[in-house]
């Protein structure tokens, strides 16, 4: 089950990265067809450094983190995104993996049983302050 949970990070990291990688393109190229002015600038802006959030937590193995950061990018923009017919739907269907990499990520320390070994060394600290 370590296999799944580092296969999960590998996704997280990979598809935040790409993403990052998308939005500065879509923003600092004038040529891609993408132009985004004023508040869209800073919204842009925004998901990128989402996307770089992602790579971090995605890295750390922190599915919460992945899960939060798939709805606050995938919910207003990336939906958007989806149905777009150029190369920015890629955004959109990244913003997916986030998701898929939380729920790896959870599996894979589900069955690792990483959780009951916090929990029999946290019990003899407990024992011991009483």
């Amino acid at each position: 089950m370590r296999l799944v949970d580092y296969v999960g990070r590998g996704i997280g990291a990979i598809s935040g990265a790409m993403v990052a990688v998308l939005w500065m393109l879509g923003l600092w190229v004038p040529d891609t067809g993408f132009e985004l002015t004023g508040i869209s600038f800073v919204v842009g802006l925004l998901m990128a450094f989402f996307a770089l959030l992602a790579v971090i937590a995605s890295v750390r193995g922190h599915p919460i983190g992945l899960v939060v950061l798939f709805v606050a990018s995938f919910l207003p923009v990336g939906l958007a995104l989806l149905d777009a017919e150029s190369w920015i739907a890629w955004i959109g269907r990244l913003n997916v993996a986030y998701l898929l990499a939380a729920a790896l990520i959870w599996l894979g320390r589900r069955g690792s049983g990483s959780r009951a070994v916090v929990e029999a060394n946290a019990a003899p600290r407990q024992e011991a302050s009483e």
